[in-house]
Parts: structure tokens; sequence; C-alpha cells
């Protein structure tokens, strides 16, 4: 499989990017992206299917398993767990979803996919078009996963995870980023990241997070999220601010 190239373009330090839970079902997060100059996001993954919708301009999807340049009214389909990096163009305009595996629309994406001309936008759309979609060729990305659940099961150095597989440090690399498209230790460090989101969006405190994950410390934690999520992590909590204290209330409301 192809590596996860680094994009072309500078990863900005820009709030351009929006989170925040759908009206219509709280456990599909939306984000969007409206662009006045080039944005890039690092390497990194989601525990969730992301749908992206390009309404304006372009965005290029770097994955294992190839780019994928998506132009307006395109839609581009990334499994949950699959590494990717992205970069677009000035002006661009792009809708995600980020909706659990368990659903049925998504249930049966095994690896990216790109629709192109679909023109869907609205959430509703976007789930009816993927839901719809012809996936009968997929190949499951879970079958490329046995190098990759042997770094993220233990804490080994690599070079031990390496020994014990039958590998020497540098060919079990070699294999890894053959497989999953990047390093063992950098996709260690995406998972890392992505935990460190569904911590934040539960409503635990940046510092906590940021040591609960092994970052070296907040700032160190910060720049990391924010090259691959286009935001910081107060930023990205906040967002759920309001979806927590409503759901709160309503326990309250229930247990009364």
């Amino acid at each position: 499989m192809a590596a996860v190239t680094k994009s072309p373009y500078k990863t900005r330090m820009l709030d351009s990017w929006n989170y925040r839970p759908w009206a219509a079902d709280s456990l599909i997060e939306v984000g969007t992206l409206s662009a006045a100059e080039p944005i890039a996001l690092a390497c990194h993954v989601h525990p969730d299917v992301q749908i992206s919708a390009i309404r304006r301009g372009w965005r290029i999807y770097a994955t294992s398993f190839g780019e994928f340049r998506a132009t307006a009214g395109d839609v581009v389909i990334i499994p949950a767990g699959v590494p990717h990096s992205s970069h677009g163009g000035e002006g661009s305009v792009v809708t995600h979803l980020y909706v659990p595996n368990t659903r049925d629309a998504v249930r049966r994406i095994a690896r990216p996919r790109h629709l192109r001309h679909s023109r869907a936008v609205s959430p509703e759309d976007l789930l009816d078009a993927v839901g719809a979609a012809d996936l009968s060729d997929e190949v499951p990305f879970a079958k490329t996963l046995d190098l990759a659940k042997l770094v993220l099961c233990n804490d080994l150095e690599i070079g031990v995870v390496a020994e014990r597989s039958g590998y020497s440090r540098d060919g079990f690399i070699r294999a890894f980023k053959r497989q999953i498209g990047v390093t063992p230790g950098a996709y260690r460090l995406a998972i890392r990241v992505a935990a460190s989101r569904m911590r934040l969006k539960r409503g635990d405190p940046v510092a906590d997070v940021a040591y609960a994950e092994a970052f070296a410390d907040q700032s160190h934690f910060g720049r990391h999220f924010r090259r691959a999520y286009g935001v910081t992590p107060a930023a990205y909590r906040s967002a759920f601010a309001v979806e927590r204290s409503i759901s709160f209330q309503t326990r309250r409301r229930g247990g009364a």
C-alpha cells in the first residue's frame, strides 16, 4: 500500500475548522471548513467513519490506499482507523461527518472510496448517498491491521516488537509503513491524539487529557492536536459543552 505522504502545504495553525454534534443525532459529529487560504491537516485517524463533502474548491485526502482528489460535488469516505492527511485550495468549503461504524449507512465501508458528482451536502443526503453506493468490491482494511495490533497492544519499544515478530527493526518499520501507510511511531501518536479527541468530547479538562495520553505537557499536546484536527483542544472541547450540558440536565430531570 502507498505511504501517507506529507502535504505540500504547511499545516496551518488556524481555527478554520469547526466541530459540533449533529442536531439530529448527537453521536454523529459535523466538521466544517471555510478556507481563506490553503489549509492542511497532518496525518491522523478517527474512531468513526469520515464522510467528506466538497462544497466548493478542492481537497486531497492521502491514505495508504492512494490519494483522492475531490472537487465540488464529490464525496470521499474514509473508514475508521485509516491514517490519512489532507490539504486543499484557497476558498475551499468542506463538510465532514464522523459516523459510528455501527450505523447501517457506513457498516460496509472497508476502504476509502471516492463518490464523484454526488452533490450531497446535508448530513441526511450524505448518509443516503453513502448507503446507496455500490461497495460490493471492498477489500476490508481490517485485514491489513495485523502489524498495527502488535504496535498498539503493548508499550514495548519498536525494536522489541520487531524482534518478537521475526523482523529486524528497520524491516519491521518498512513492512509497517507499506501496510499501514505511516511508521509505527507515527501511528502510535495518531492513535493517542484520536483518543484525546474522545476525552475532550466527553468534557475532560485539557491538562488531564494531555497527561492521560502521555504528552510531555499541555503545549506539546496542543501542537499535535492542532496539526491533526485544525483547532485547539480547548476550542474542540468547548464545541461540545452545550451538548454535554443538555445531556446532564436531561439525566437530572429523568432521575428526579
